[in-house]
């Protein structure tokens, strides 16, 4: 578990992050015609919330989350 502070900007772009994700699988929006997955608004909220704190929680940030994969 990390004890790592967060910045309001570092959470807003890790929030965004993760927005793309929940929507289209990917952190990376897609290029050309997008679909995004079909939710309430709440729904999205609240999944994307989870999905910043798990990430808080790893001590990661957008750019980690957004830095090419190795391998």
């Amino acid at each position: 578990m990390s004890s790592r502070s967060y910045t309001v900007t570092e959470i807003d772009a890790l929030r965004s992050a993760c927005e793309t994700k929940w929507l289209f699988g990917s952190f990376r929006t897609p290029e050309g015609f997008r679909v995004s997955r079909n939710y309430t608004g709440s729904e999205k909220d609240i999944g994307v919330e989870q999905l910043v704190r798990t990430y808080m929680v790893a001590g990661l940030t957008a750019d980690d989350l957004l830095a090419p994969s190795e391998g």
